[in-house]
């Protein structure tokens, strides 16, 4: 492999190649790194025939380049067979985590176009073979679920759950769905076992009475017993799912909870006590106030009913110590926040 500056119009994209998906964040990013520090990892290629060079991986790296008004780009050099340029160019890619299921499909058919057998190509990847068919079996489905994977409206998991389903009647239902309702591929997986319980009970039904049947229409909707919360993730019943008209600050607010405490039945009962805890320090402020107000007006101080006095000045005292009174911040954080509010002054005091 060496390091050679050609020119950009020398590079020659094949149209066959996995290729990455980059979001335009992601490409104004390349574009401002370029400008600033220019290529800092530079394309890979291969010479043609023609003298010409044929790109293996770094095709936005060329584009961007190319867009930015360079007419020249350092470029490694590898001296690859169709075979081993095919497997290069897919591995790239979905190294990344962001390729294009169909173009890797596409470019892994070329592979194997080219001689690689299914377990080279399963090597390469640390995958098995059946992975491998798999993916090719891609290129099968109708253009319309290509689409939707290339435009990242479905992924390979989506495709896998679905063709669990008997038949293609019922894989159409279910990725149909999916599209139209943004499920993930969660979701999609508690329709599709959902549904699979269904038409065995349909068959044990139509064992057992000897009447034929139709098994009962694909209803994905109202199969799925299950939704995911969009604050905590969860996926819980479907009934329990709510959708009120939401601000921004209350949304990460409820997200920033549930994150911090944990998952929504514990937040909800750690603030139920918090807030439970702090109404009684209020209750008792108020009686020490108006216990105050009373001596300054010259009226014998009125205890409330099961309280002294003494325990009324504690609570107070535990809220707003004396100097040098105060808890350690280790040891007021490991106590839980009722005894912050209500523990007596007097306990956290060093023994005589």
């Amino acid at each position: 492999m060496s390091l050679k500056k050609v020119k950009i119009e020398d590079i020659v994209i094949p149209e066959v190649r996995a290729r990455s998906r980059w979001t335009e964040e992601q490409v104004e990013l390349l574009r401002a790194s370029l400008g600033k520090f220019g290529v800092l990892q530079a394309p890979l290629v291969r010479v043609m025939p023609t003298g010409k060079y044929e790109l293996i991986d770094g095709e936005n790296r060329v584009k961007t380049a190319k867009e930015a008004g360079l007419n020249e780009i350092e470029v490694y050099i590898v001296d690859m067979n169709d075979r081993d340029a095919s497997i290069a160019n897919i591995m790239l890619n979905v190294a990344r985590g962001q390729q294009d299921p169909i173009g890797v499909a596409v470019a892994i058919r070329k592979a194997l176009d080219a001689g690689a057998s299914i377990e080279e190509v399963a090597k390469a990847f640390n995958r098995t073979p059946h992975w491998v068919k798999f993916m090719v079996g891609l290129l099968d489905l109708p253009e319309e679920y290509q689409r939707a994977l290339e435009e990242g409206k479905l992924n390979v998991t989506h495709v896998r759950e679905a063709t669990r389903l008997p038949d293609l009647y019922e894989v159409d239902a279910a990725l149909q769905t999916a599209i139209r309702l943004n499920w993930p591929a969660t979701v999609l997986k508690n329709y599709v076992d959902n549904r699979l319980e269904q038409l065995r009970r349909h068959r044990e039904t139509v064992e057992q009475t000897g009447v034929a049947a139709p098994p009962p229409p694909p209803e994905p909707e109202k199969l799925v017993k299950y939704g995911q919360c969009l604050i905590c993730g969860r996926m819980v019943p479907r009934e329990q799912i709510y959708l009120p008209a939401t601000c921004k600050d209350c949304y990460e607010l409820a997200q920033y909870i549930v994150q911090t405490v944990g998952t929504g039945q514990k937040a909800m009962n750690l603030i139920y006590q918090a807030l439970t805890n702090y109404q009684a320090f209020l209750h008792y402020q108020q009686q020490f106030m108006a216990q105050k107000q009373m001596e300054r007006s010259g009226y014998p101080p009125q205890i409330p009913q099961g309280t002294t006095s003494n325990t009324t000045q504690n609570i107070l005292t535990s809220q707003f110590p004396k100097q040098g009174q105060r808890q350690s911040d280790e040891e007021n954080v490991n106590q839980p926040l009722g005894k912050r509010f209500l523990k007596p002054h007097r306990e956290n005091q060093p023994e005589q």
